[in-house]
Protein backbone atom coordinates (compact mmCIF):
# COMPACT_ATOMS: atom_id res chain seq x y z
CA UNK A 1 0.00 0.00 0.00
CA UNK A 2 2.81 2.38 0.88
CA UNK A 3 4.75 1.70 -2.74
CA UNK A 4 1.06 2.28 -4.20
CA UNK A 5 0.89 5.54 -2.52
CA UNK A 6 4.10 7.23 -3.25
CA UNK A 7 3.30 5.83 -6.94
CA UNK A 8 0.23 7.93 -6.92
CA UNK A 9 1.91 10.78 -5.39
CA UNK A 10 4.29 11.31 -7.83
CA UNK A 11 1.98 11.09 -11.14
CA UNK A 12 -0.75 13.22 -9.57
CA UNK A 13 2.60 15.50 -8.71
CA UNK A 14 4.11 15.12 -11.93
CA UNK A 15 1.58 17.68 -13.84
CA UNK A 16 2.31 20.25 -11.15
CA UNK A 17 5.98 20.18 -11.49
CA UNK A 18 5.35 20.73 -15.53
CA UNK A 19 2.52 23.38 -15.16
CA UNK A 20 5.38 25.18 -12.30
CA UNK A 21 8.19 24.86 -15.03
CA UNK A 22 6.16 26.15 -17.50
CA UNK A 23 4.93 29.30 -15.17
CA UNK A 24 8.72 30.11 -14.68
CA UNK A 25 9.60 29.98 -18.20
CA UNK A 26 7.27 32.68 -19.28
CA UNK A 27 8.21 34.73 -15.92
CA UNK A 28 11.83 33.65 -17.52
CA UNK A 29 10.54 36.03 -20.56
CA UNK A 30 9.10 38.95 -18.68
CA UNK A 31 9.90 41.65 -15.88
CA UNK A 32 13.08 43.47 -14.98
CA UNK A 33 16.41 41.78 -15.73
CA UNK A 34 16.68 40.51 -12.01
CA UNK A 35 13.34 38.92 -12.27
CA UNK A 36 13.81 36.63 -15.39
CA UNK A 37 16.93 35.47 -13.60
CA UNK A 38 15.98 34.24 -10.59
CA UNK A 39 13.03 32.95 -12.26
CA UNK A 40 16.05 31.08 -15.08
CA UNK A 41 17.69 30.40 -11.56
CA UNK A 42 14.23 28.24 -10.30
CA UNK A 43 13.96 26.98 -13.73
CA UNK A 44 17.33 24.91 -13.43
CA UNK A 45 16.49 22.98 -10.43
CA UNK A 46 12.74 22.15 -12.07
CA UNK A 47 13.21 21.69 -14.95
CA UNK A 48 17.10 20.93 -16.70
CA UNK A 49 16.05 20.34 -20.49
CA UNK A 50 13.30 23.68 -20.31
CA UNK A 51 16.17 25.72 -18.66
CA UNK A 52 18.75 24.76 -21.35
CA UNK A 53 16.59 25.78 -23.94
CA UNK A 54 15.48 29.28 -22.61
CA UNK A 55 19.20 29.71 -21.90
CA UNK A 56 20.51 29.04 -25.36
CA UNK A 57 17.47 31.50 -26.07
CA UNK A 58 18.99 34.07 -24.20
CA UNK A 59 22.34 33.54 -26.01
CA UNK A 60 20.80 33.68 -28.81
CA UNK A 61 18.35 36.73 -28.88
CA UNK A 62 18.89 39.20 -25.85
CA UNK A 63 20.16 42.85 -26.08
CA UNK A 64 20.82 42.51 -21.80
CA UNK A 65 24.51 42.03 -20.85
CA UNK A 66 23.41 40.39 -17.88
CA UNK A 67 20.88 37.72 -18.85
CA UNK A 68 23.56 36.64 -22.27
CA UNK A 69 26.03 36.44 -18.72
CA UNK A 70 23.63 34.28 -16.57
CA UNK A 71 22.84 31.88 -19.68
CA UNK A 72 26.23 31.10 -20.16
CA UNK A 73 26.80 30.92 -16.11
CA UNK A 74 23.68 28.87 -15.61
CA UNK A 75 25.09 26.11 -18.20
CA UNK A 76 28.26 25.93 -17.17
CA UNK A 77 26.89 25.08 -13.58
CA UNK A 78 24.68 22.82 -15.15
CA UNK A 79 27.70 20.59 -16.98
CA UNK A 80 26.60 17.68 -19.01
CA UNK A 81 23.07 18.58 -19.04
CA UNK A 82 23.86 21.78 -21.17
CA UNK A 83 25.25 19.14 -23.58
CA UNK A 84 22.50 20.50 -25.79
CA UNK A 85 23.60 23.90 -25.90
CA UNK A 86 27.28 23.54 -27.06
CA UNK A 87 26.29 25.08 -30.72
CA UNK A 88 25.11 27.89 -28.84
CA UNK A 89 28.18 28.24 -26.16
CA UNK A 90 30.35 27.79 -29.23
CA UNK A 91 28.20 30.62 -31.35
CA UNK A 92 28.85 32.77 -27.92
CA UNK A 93 32.33 32.33 -28.08
CA UNK A 94 31.87 35.50 -30.57
CA UNK A 95 29.85 37.73 -28.01
CA UNK A 96 31.24 41.17 -27.92
CA UNK A 97 30.78 40.33 -23.75
CA UNK A 98 33.87 38.89 -21.97
CA UNK A 99 32.03 37.62 -19.21
CA UNK A 100 29.93 36.29 -21.72
CA UNK A 101 32.48 34.67 -23.33
CA UNK A 102 34.00 33.52 -20.45
CA UNK A 103 31.10 31.69 -19.30
CA UNK A 104 30.47 30.59 -22.05
CA UNK A 105 34.61 28.81 -22.39
CA UNK A 106 33.65 27.21 -19.11
CA UNK A 107 30.76 25.71 -19.86
CA UNK A 108 32.68 24.05 -23.29
CA UNK A 109 34.79 22.92 -21.15
CA UNK A 110 32.86 21.35 -18.67
CA UNK A 111 31.35 19.59 -21.62
CA UNK A 112 34.93 18.17 -22.54
CA UNK A 113 35.25 20.02 -26.18
CA UNK A 114 39.14 19.90 -26.24
CA UNK A 115 41.32 22.79 -25.23
CA UNK A 116 42.62 23.09 -28.94
CA UNK A 117 38.75 24.67 -29.88
CA UNK A 118 39.64 27.53 -26.63
CA UNK A 119 42.28 28.38 -27.13
CA UNK A 120 42.24 31.32 -29.32
CA UNK A 121 39.49 32.42 -27.71
CA UNK A 122 41.31 32.30 -23.64
CA UNK A 123 44.34 33.83 -25.54
CA UNK A 124 41.62 36.87 -25.75
CA UNK A 125 40.46 36.85 -22.95
CA UNK A 126 44.26 36.39 -21.44
CA UNK A 127 44.36 40.52 -22.39
CA UNK A 128 40.63 41.13 -20.95
CA UNK A 129 40.87 44.50 -18.87
CA UNK A 130 38.78 42.31 -16.01
CA UNK A 131 41.47 41.10 -14.14
CA UNK A 132 39.57 38.23 -12.68
CA UNK A 133 38.70 37.10 -16.13
CA UNK A 134 42.60 37.12 -17.30
CA UNK A 135 44.18 35.35 -14.39
CA UNK A 136 41.71 32.13 -14.86
CA UNK A 137 42.25 32.41 -18.49
CA UNK A 138 46.30 32.64 -18.54
CA UNK A 139 46.06 29.68 -15.91
CA UNK A 140 44.09 27.65 -18.03
CA UNK A 141 46.49 28.42 -21.01
CA UNK A 142 49.73 28.05 -19.00
CA UNK A 143 51.90 27.13 -20.21
CA UNK A 144 51.53 28.46 -23.61
CA UNK A 145 54.37 29.84 -26.21
CA UNK A 146 51.71 32.83 -27.11
CA UNK A 147 51.87 33.76 -23.46
CA UNK A 148 55.08 35.52 -21.96
CA UNK A 149 56.42 35.32 -18.81
CA UNK A 150 55.57 38.84 -18.13
CA UNK A 151 51.68 38.05 -19.04
CA UNK A 152 51.33 35.16 -17.18
CA UNK A 153 53.23 37.31 -13.61
CA UNK A 154 51.18 40.37 -14.33
CA UNK A 155 47.91 38.46 -14.71
CA UNK A 156 49.13 36.39 -11.15
CA UNK A 157 50.13 39.48 -9.13
CA UNK A 158 46.90 41.69 -10.59
CA UNK A 159 44.70 38.26 -8.85
CA UNK A 160 46.69 38.99 -5.54
CA UNK A 161 45.95 42.51 -5.32
CA UNK A 162 42.29 41.60 -6.13
CA UNK A 163 42.28 39.63 -2.93
CA UNK A 164 44.23 41.96 -0.94
CA UNK A 165 41.89 44.38 -1.75
CA UNK A 166 38.80 42.13 -0.25
CA UNK A 167 37.20 41.35 -4.18
CA UNK A 168 35.86 39.78 -5.12
CA UNK A 169 32.51 40.10 -2.79
CA UNK A 170 31.94 36.47 -2.37
CA UNK A 171 34.87 35.01 0.07
CA UNK A 172 34.56 31.55 -1.36
CA UNK A 173 35.72 32.58 -4.82
CA UNK A 174 37.95 35.44 -3.42
CA UNK A 175 39.78 32.30 -1.42
CA UNK A 176 39.86 29.99 -4.78
CA UNK A 177 41.21 33.08 -6.44
CA UNK A 178 44.36 32.96 -3.72
CA UNK A 179 45.03 29.68 -3.95
CA UNK A 180 44.80 29.41 -7.40
CA UNK A 181 47.10 32.14 -7.57
CA UNK A 182 49.62 30.94 -5.36
CA UNK A 183 49.30 27.66 -7.04
CA UNK A 184 50.17 29.62 -10.64
CA UNK A 185 53.14 31.31 -8.80
CA UNK A 186 54.51 27.69 -7.47
CA UNK A 187 54.26 26.67 -10.85
CA UNK A 188 56.12 29.58 -12.22
CA UNK A 189 58.92 29.10 -9.88
CA UNK A 190 59.67 25.90 -10.56
CA UNK A 191 59.77 25.95 -13.98
CA UNK A 192 60.66 29.14 -15.41
CA UNK A 193 64.62 28.95 -14.74
CA UNK A 194 66.68 32.33 -13.99
CA UNK A 195 63.89 34.16 -15.89
CA UNK A 196 61.86 33.33 -13.30
CA UNK A 197 64.00 33.99 -10.61
CA UNK A 198 64.95 37.87 -11.95
CA UNK A 199 61.46 38.08 -12.32
CA UNK A 200 60.48 37.33 -8.72
CA UNK A 201 63.19 39.32 -7.38
CA UNK A 202 61.76 42.18 -9.53
CA UNK A 203 58.65 42.19 -8.00
CA UNK A 204 59.85 41.76 -4.79
CA UNK A 205 61.76 44.79 -5.19
CA UNK A 206 58.88 47.06 -6.88
CA UNK A 207 55.53 45.51 -6.26
CA UNK A 208 52.93 46.56 -3.51
CA UNK A 209 53.14 45.26 0.00
CA UNK A 210 50.68 41.83 -1.22
CA UNK A 211 52.70 41.46 -4.02
CA UNK A 212 55.94 41.59 -2.62
CA UNK A 213 55.10 38.87 0.84
CA UNK A 214 53.99 36.31 -2.61
CA UNK A 215 56.98 37.04 -4.39
CA UNK A 216 59.36 36.51 -1.44
CA UNK A 217 57.73 33.34 -0.45
CA UNK A 218 58.11 31.87 -4.11
CA UNK A 219 61.98 32.21 -3.82
CA UNK A 220 61.55 29.67 -1.68
CA UNK A 221 60.55 27.04 -4.84
CA UNK A 222 63.21 28.39 -7.26
CA UNK A 223 65.62 25.71 -7.85
CA UNK A 224 69.20 26.65 -6.49
CA UNK A 225 70.27 26.51 -10.14
CA UNK A 226 68.29 29.25 -11.11
CA UNK A 227 68.30 31.12 -8.50
CA UNK A 228 71.47 34.23 -6.98
CA UNK A 229 72.10 33.08 -2.89
CA UNK A 230 73.94 36.87 -2.69
CA UNK A 231 70.83 38.43 -4.00
CA UNK A 232 68.10 36.80 -1.50
CA UNK A 233 70.41 37.63 1.08
CA UNK A 234 68.85 41.13 0.87
CA UNK A 235 65.79 40.08 1.75
CA UNK A 236 66.99 39.73 5.59
CA UNK A 237 66.81 43.76 5.31
CA UNK A 238 63.36 43.57 5.39
CA UNK A 239 61.24 44.28 8.59
CA UNK A 240 58.74 42.03 8.00
CA UNK A 241 59.94 38.98 9.71
CA UNK A 242 57.48 36.82 7.45
CA UNK A 243 59.68 37.94 4.25
CA UNK A 244 63.35 37.40 6.51
CA UNK A 245 61.48 34.09 6.73
CA UNK A 246 60.79 33.18 3.57
CA UNK A 247 64.55 34.20 2.69
CA UNK A 248 65.91 32.40 5.25
CA UNK A 249 63.93 28.94 4.25
CA UNK A 250 65.26 29.79 0.47
CA UNK A 251 68.93 30.36 1.59
CA UNK A 252 68.63 27.03 3.61
CA UNK A 253 68.77 25.11 0.55
CA UNK A 254 72.11 26.68 -1.24
CA UNK A 255 74.37 25.02 1.55
CA UNK A 256 77.52 26.16 0.92
CA UNK A 257 77.13 29.07 -1.57
CA UNK A 258 75.96 30.50 1.33
CA UNK A 259 79.62 31.34 2.36
CA UNK A 260 79.71 35.09 1.12
CA UNK A 261 76.21 35.63 3.17
CA UNK A 262 76.70 33.73 6.23
CA UNK A 263 78.09 36.35 8.51
CA UNK A 264 74.43 38.18 7.45
CA UNK A 265 72.91 34.97 8.82
CA UNK A 266 74.23 34.74 11.94
CA UNK A 267 73.01 38.15 12.64
CA UNK A 268 69.78 36.25 12.96
CA UNK A 269 71.37 34.71 16.58
CA UNK A 270 71.60 37.81 18.01
CA UNK A 271 69.74 38.63 21.35
CA UNK A 272 68.24 42.33 20.59
CA UNK A 273 66.20 39.97 17.66
CA UNK A 274 62.85 38.65 18.14
CA UNK A 275 63.29 35.25 19.42
CA UNK A 276 61.08 33.89 16.29
CA UNK A 277 63.42 35.33 14.04
CA UNK A 278 66.33 33.65 16.54
CA UNK A 279 64.59 30.29 16.44
CA UNK A 280 64.36 30.46 13.02
CA UNK A 281 67.40 31.57 11.98
CA UNK A 282 69.14 28.10 14.23
CA UNK A 283 66.59 25.92 12.48
CA UNK A 284 68.25 27.24 9.21
CA UNK A 285 72.29 26.81 9.65
CA UNK A 286 71.23 23.32 10.94
CA UNK A 287 69.39 22.87 7.17
CA UNK A 288 72.38 25.05 5.48
CA UNK A 289 74.80 23.04 6.86
CA UNK A 290 73.41 19.44 5.62
CA UNK A 291 76.59 17.45 6.17
CA UNK A 292 76.75 14.18 3.79
CA UNK A 293 75.40 10.61 5.39
CA UNK A 294 78.07 8.77 7.26
CA UNK A 295 81.11 8.92 9.61
CA UNK A 296 83.49 8.07 6.87
CA UNK A 297 82.33 11.07 4.36
CA UNK A 298 81.97 13.03 7.11
CA UNK A 299 85.53 12.88 7.96
CA UNK A 300 86.56 13.95 4.49
CA UNK A 301 87.70 17.68 4.22
CA UNK A 302 86.48 20.38 2.50
CA UNK A 303 86.07 23.91 2.36
CA UNK A 304 82.53 23.93 3.71
CA UNK A 305 83.00 21.69 6.28
CA UNK A 306 85.79 24.27 7.88
CA UNK A 307 83.42 26.77 7.93
CA UNK A 308 80.42 24.65 9.63
CA UNK A 309 83.10 23.34 12.14
CA UNK A 310 84.38 27.24 12.92
CA UNK A 311 81.20 29.44 11.89
CA UNK A 312 78.16 27.40 12.19
CA UNK A 313 78.89 25.21 15.12
CA UNK A 314 79.88 27.61 17.32
CA UNK A 315 77.79 29.77 16.91
CA UNK A 316 74.42 27.68 17.48
CA UNK A 317 76.63 26.07 20.55
CA UNK A 318 76.33 29.86 21.93
CA UNK A 319 72.87 30.03 20.69
CA UNK A 320 71.58 26.76 22.36
CA UNK A 321 73.61 27.05 25.75
CA UNK A 322 73.26 31.03 25.84
CA UNK A 323 70.16 32.37 24.78
CA UNK A 324 67.95 33.80 26.83
CA UNK A 325 64.32 32.34 25.48
CA UNK A 326 64.32 28.33 26.09
CA UNK A 327 62.67 27.33 22.89
CA UNK A 328 65.45 29.38 20.74
CA UNK A 329 67.76 27.23 23.34
CA UNK A 330 66.31 24.25 22.20
CA UNK A 331 66.31 24.93 18.59
CA UNK A 332 69.53 25.65 18.55
CA UNK A 333 70.81 22.57 20.08
CA UNK A 334 68.69 20.41 17.98
CA UNK A 335 70.05 22.27 15.23
CA UNK A 336 73.65 21.46 16.27
CA UNK A 337 72.41 18.22 16.47
CA UNK A 338 71.98 18.10 12.62
CA UNK A 339 75.24 18.94 11.88
CA UNK A 340 76.58 15.20 13.21
CA UNK A 341 80.23 15.02 13.89
CA UNK A 342 80.74 18.44 12.54
CA UNK A 343 79.75 20.12 15.46
CA UNK A 344 82.46 17.96 17.27
CA UNK A 345 84.85 21.26 17.99
CA UNK A 346 81.55 22.52 19.54
CA UNK A 347 80.72 20.47 22.12
CA UNK A 348 83.43 21.64 24.71
CA UNK A 349 81.39 24.94 24.98
CA UNK A 350 78.17 22.66 25.48
CA UNK A 351 79.65 20.25 28.02
CA UNK A 352 80.98 23.52 30.06
CA UNK A 353 77.75 24.55 30.21
CA UNK A 354 74.77 21.92 29.87
CA UNK A 355 74.90 21.02 33.71
CA UNK A 356 73.64 24.32 34.37
CA UNK A 357 70.68 24.14 31.64
CA UNK A 358 67.54 24.45 33.91
CA UNK A 359 64.73 22.69 31.18
CA UNK A 360 64.99 19.10 30.79
CA UNK A 361 64.50 19.11 26.91
CA UNK A 362 67.00 21.58 26.14
CA UNK A 363 69.15 19.03 28.18
CA UNK A 364 68.29 16.07 26.61
CA UNK A 365 68.78 18.06 22.90
CA UNK A 366 72.31 19.37 24.11
CA UNK A 367 72.86 15.60 24.85
CA UNK A 368 71.35 14.07 21.48
CA UNK A 369 73.82 16.92 19.97
CA UNK A 370 76.76 15.50 21.64
CA UNK A 371 75.21 11.63 20.63
CA UNK A 372 75.23 13.06 17.39
CA UNK A 373 78.71 13.78 17.13
CA UNK A 374 80.26 10.99 19.72
CA UNK A 375 83.09 9.75 17.31
CA UNK A 376 84.60 13.13 17.79
CA UNK A 377 87.39 14.47 20.42
CA UNK A 378 85.51 17.49 21.40
CA UNK A 379 82.92 14.77 23.45
CA UNK A 380 82.97 16.01 26.66
CA UNK A 381 83.06 12.59 28.27
CA UNK A 382 83.67 13.29 32.32
CA UNK A 383 80.30 15.72 31.61
CA UNK A 384 78.24 12.99 30.14
CA UNK A 385 79.25 10.48 32.71
CA UNK A 386 78.30 13.17 35.54
CA UNK A 387 74.47 13.22 33.83
CA UNK A 388 73.99 9.58 33.10
CA UNK A 389 74.94 9.11 36.60
CA UNK A 390 73.05 11.98 38.50
CA UNK A 391 70.84 14.05 36.25
CA UNK A 392 67.25 14.33 37.80
CA UNK A 393 65.51 13.48 34.67
CA UNK A 394 65.31 10.09 33.38
CA UNK A 395 65.82 10.68 29.26
CA UNK A 396 68.49 13.06 30.01
CA UNK A 397 70.14 10.09 31.89
CA UNK A 398 68.83 7.43 29.78
CA UNK A 399 70.75 9.23 26.50
CA UNK A 400 73.93 9.90 28.32
CA UNK A 401 73.80 6.46 29.26
CA UNK A 402 73.54 5.51 25.40
CA UNK A 403 76.47 7.74 24.52
CA UNK A 404 78.42 5.93 27.20
CA UNK A 405 77.48 2.15 26.05
CA UNK A 406 78.29 3.33 22.31
CA UNK A 407 81.89 4.31 23.49
CA UNK A 408 82.14 1.05 25.03
CA UNK A 409 81.34 -0.91 22.23
CA UNK A 410 83.80 1.11 20.06
CA UNK A 411 86.99 0.05 21.98
CA UNK A 412 85.94 -3.54 22.04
Amino acid sequence: MRVLAVFLALCLASPLYAADAAKLAKRADRGDDDARIEALDDLVDADAALAVDKAVQWLAQERSVRLRREAARQLWNMEEKSRPAEGALRAALGDDDDWVVYNAVGALAKLDVPDADLRATRLDLARSPDDFIAFYSVRALYPDPQITLPQVLDAIFAAVEMVAANQPDDFSVRHDLSDNARKLLHDVAENSGRPGFDALMAAYADGSPPVKSIAADMIDYVPVASGDVVRIATMLDSSELAIVESALSAMSDYREKNTPVLARVLEGLEPDNPPKLRKRTASTLGRMADPPGGFTAQKAGSPWRAVVESRIAPALARSATGDADVEVRKEAAEALQSLQTWAGPALPLVGSRVEKEPDATVRHALVRACWSARETSGLPRAVIERLAANDPDQYVRNEAKSILEALAQMRR
